[in-house]
């Protein structure tokens, strides 16, 4: 069976990992993949690749209309059993496609909450891709409620299809010689941008600097916030306790260096990272948004807090980095709570909305 994926880009963002970990997952005796996306190369093409997945780098952007007729070439030289389109532009683009040039099974990823904030996006998903989408799939049982009760989507075609992570990928290192920082090294790793609560997080370091005068932040990934994040760190006194590493190409490795994450959103669908950090044994202090509390289990594998609460999370921080043996405890379940969720399961799923819209 040809499956096409449709994605704006490979950059290292969650939706472009998810993609990732599928495709090295799905039955590849039945399923013929191909990736179709308009960004930069990157280190994600680059793994596809190595998988035999090939990949296309359409012609044409920014304009819309331009991609869509590259997209259409991909189309007619494929002819894919299912397009599987993942991100705004790319199911507006990739589901319009298809369906014009008689692909019937079309489904589109819903990886964020973000985008449906506006009417009209709203509009876009009811009235004019709802009725050629065979299946929405929601990354969380939030997010696909969220779909069927504001954007008025036919519950019958949306499905929890929830994210899954390669495991063993960020099983912790036994044999590695125990870190000596002076003292605790709490990271994150996620886009810039203003959905990700950041900073509040800058704050809750600047808050538990009297405590802990030795502990450090390192930030993982890039975005357009990243200067005005770098001035809020140098106005609060963070010099040399905050690192802005920009993008992180090998994950696992970057949890490695961590005794605590910490995800500040304002909204999240899921939060892949999150629970990449829990498979890598690491206790986790997430907010109270969205998908979030369907992979963390408050006082069980970490925190949670609410979310625009710099208090809250320099609370739960403070908390966490006075207590190692706790830590550790609930590193070792978060660790048992990410392997319910690994991709394979995942895979098997998309599996089944493949053989029903082919």
């Amino acid at each position: 069976m040809r499956i096409l994926h449709l994605i704006p880009d490979l950059g290292l963002g969650g939706a472009q990992r998810m993609l990732t970990y599928a495709a090295a997952a799905v039955d590849r005796d039945r399923y013929r993949l191909q990736v179709a996306h308009w960004g930069k190369a990157s280190a994600l093409q680059a793994e596809l690749e190595r998988l035999g997945v090939p990949v296309r780098r359409l012609e044409g952007g920014p304009s819309l209309l331009r991609l869509a007729r590259s997209f259409g070439r991909q189309v007619r030289l494929l002819r894919p059993d299912v397009v599987h389109t993942h991100l705004f532009d790319a199911d507006l683009i990739g589901i319009l496609t298809a369906r014009t040039l008689g692909v019937r099974g079309c489904c589109a990823t819903i990886h964020s909450f973000s985008f449906f904030a506006t009417p009209r996006h709203r509009w876009r998903y009811r009235w004019l891709l709802g009725p050629l989408v065979g299946r929405f799939l929601a990354v969380s049982r939030a997010l696909a409620d969220y779909l069927v009760q504001e954007c008025r989507l036919p519950v019958s075609r949306v499905r929890v299809v929830a994210n899954g992570i390669d495991t063993a990928r960020f099983a912790p290192d036994t044999m590695a010689t125990p870190r000596s920082a002076p003292g605790p090294t709490v990271g994150v790793l996620t886009r810039l941008d203003a959905r990700k609560g950041l900073p509040y997080l800058l704050q809750a370091m600047a808050l538990i600097r009297t405590d802990f005068p030795n502990a450090r932040l390192l930030i993982g990934g890039d975005g357009g916030d990243r200067s005005a994040l770098e001035q809020e760190a140098r106005s609060l006194g963070l010099t040399g306790r905050v690192e802005f590493m920009g993008a992180v190409s090998d994950s696992a490795h970057f949890y490695r260096r961590l005794d605590l994450f910490v995800l500040p959103s304002l909204d999240e669908a899921f939060g892949l990272v999150l629970l990449e950090a829990m498979a890598a044994s690491l206790p986790v202090v997430g907010t109270r948004v969205g998908g979030v509390p369907e992979i963390l289990e408050d006082g069980s594998q970490g925190l949670l807090v609410a979310p625009a609460d710099s208090q809250a999370l320099a609370g739960a921080i403070r908390e966490l980095c006075s207590d190692p043996l706790r830590r550790r405890r609930m590193g070792e379940t978060a660790r048992q709570q990410a392997l319910r969720f690994d991709v394979g399961r995942t895979a098997k799923a998309l599996q089944a909305v493949y053989e029903e819209l082919a």
